[in-house]
């Protein structure tokens, strides 16, 4: 067989119009798998960004809730700073990135059962559950008051040392904490001291930012701030929270701004 005679290789391969189309179709592969990526990042990190607004969010409310009970559980006029003796007082400090203040966020108080005749050594109230050994409380009838230490509790009995006063039943017995808030701008931590006797403990972290601002009784601003030179003047307080996403969304991080306005019930 001569070559002329030889039966050809098929060499056919891609037309230009075959590459083209191959190309077309993995672009689209491409772009659909591209756009399931860029979505799911988008969607983290939107949930970043909506976890950092949270966890401000959160912070705010729980800073609502304790100063709206400022001064629960006190004497009339507030509890003695410092205890027992001191000048009585709802808020002790107040200032642009702290405040210090008395109340029974754990709603802890209780009244009295039955009446004491002083020197009654031992307290019956209707509900001693939230009271333990070593508090201090407040028995309060007006302005007839005092503060004692719990050296016993037996049932919804409690013992102390000898009243010095008489109270009717129904006489207030409370069990307030001084509680402290306080905003740390290097850091961009917001810490709280229940005045438990474990100390500051961290309430949020990566906050941009935080004011209190205070307004008296005919809601005017209180200037100058910091601190206040009156913290008794108080009756409305604004807390503005500023806080950062952590990862950026749109080539830039968000910013989110919580303005929380506070007028504590028992001032």
């Amino acid at each position: 067989m001569n070559a002329l005679n030889a039966p050809r290789r098929d060499e056919h391969g891609f037309t230009l119009a075959e590459l083209l189309i191959t190309i077309a179709i993995l672009g689209l592969v491409m772009a659909a798998v591209l756009g399931v990526q860029l979505t799911s990042s988008t969607m983290f990190l939107r949930g970043e960004n909506q976890a950092d607004a949270q966890q401000a969010a959160r912070a705010a409310l729980l800073m609502e809730e304790d100063l709206r009970m400022v001064r629960y559980g006190c004497p009339d006029l507030g509890c003695p700073t410092p205890p027992p003796a001191g000048a009585q007082q709802a808020i002790s400090v107040a200032s642009t990135t702290s405040i210090t203040f008395w109340a029974d966020t754990l709603n802890a108080s209780t009244t009295l059962a039955a009446a004491v005749t002083a020197p009654a050594v031992s307290v019956p109230v209707v509900d001693a559950s939230g009271i333990t050994v070593s508090d201090r409380i407040y028995v309060n009838n007006g302005s007839t008051w005092e503060s004692t230490v719990v050296t016993g509790k037996a049932g919804n009995t409690l013992s102390v040392a000898a009243l010095n006063n008489s109270f009717p039943q129904g006489a207030q017995v409370g069990r307030p904490r001084q509680i402290v808030y306080t905003f740390t701008a290097a850091t961009g931590t917001l810490t709280k001291d229940a005045g438990d006797g474990n100390g500051a403990q961290t309430l949020a972290t990566g906050i941009t930012g935080l004011t209190f601002s205070f307004y008296d009784a005919s809601d005017s601003l209180i200037s100058p701030a910091n601190p206040v030179a009156n913290p008794q003047s108080i009756r409305r307080i604004l807390i503005q929270t500023t806080t950062r996403s952590a990862l950026a969304s749109g080539g830039g991080a968000s910013t989110f701004q919580i303005n929380t306005n506070v007028r504590p019930r028992n001032l």
